[in-house]
């Protein structure tokens, strides 16, 4: 029996990682919030570059910490209507739970000291830090924009906020120059925003 390759190693741990990170994704739809965000990360690395073993750990887990709250603090703390002071306590709130959570994650599969730090410290920051420290940062923050962007994020925000399309369109379309760090990431948002006028 041949041993595994080192691709072959690595895929294992990314499926490995999603499902140690499944539990902690069911407070809204953030498994399937999670693979969209994924998909978008590896777009962003093949354009981009980045460490993918870095990003892909990162945006895999970002949202772990959603599972610290209660739905109705969940509800007060995103989307396009939550603002305020307790809007943004409660999504530090995930932001900080779910680095703990990733770096016990993380830890339990093998991943080395100083890995762990790189990832856990976007995961604390990837709403709330406002100037990225590294490429990986950049792009997994925008990894988890492009979401809302998406033919499934975009209508999943429609119906849970009980927004009409023109609402959401001037939303997005008024913040994607404000809420981009890459390049990439602006072309592929402004791409996806005619795909959903056009629906």
């Amino acid at each position: 029996m041949r041993p595994l390759s080192r691709h072959m190693k690595y895929n294992r741990f990314i499926q490995e990682l999603y499902q140690l990170a499944e539990p902690y994704l069911r407070m809204r739809i953030d498994f399937i919030h999670t693979q969209v965000a994924h998909g978008y990360a590896l777009l962003l690395l093949e354009k981009e570059s980045g460490d993918r073993k870095i990003v892909e750990p990162a945006i895999i887990l970002h949202d772990i910490g959603w599972s610290a709250l209660r739905p109705e603090d969940i509800e007060a703390a995103y989307g396009v209507r939550a603002t305020g002071e307790k809007a943004r306590k409660l999504n530090r709130i995930h932001e900080v739970k779910g680095a703990g959570i990733a770096q016990e994650i993380l830890l339990k599969i093998g991943c080395d000291t100083l890995t762990i730090s790189k990832i856990t410290k976007i995961i604390e920051r990837h709403d709330s830090g406002k100037k990225p420290c590294t490429l990986e940062e950049k792009i997994v923050k925008d990894a988890d924009k492009l979401w809302r962007f998406s033919k499934i994020g975009y209508a999943h925000e429609l119906k849970r906020q009980a927004l009409t399309h023109e609402v959401r369109y001037a939303f997005l379309s008024k913040n994607i120059d404000n809420w981009f760090f890459t390049k990439t990431a602006k072309t592929l948002a402004e791409k996806e925003l005619q795909e959903r006028d056009r629906e």
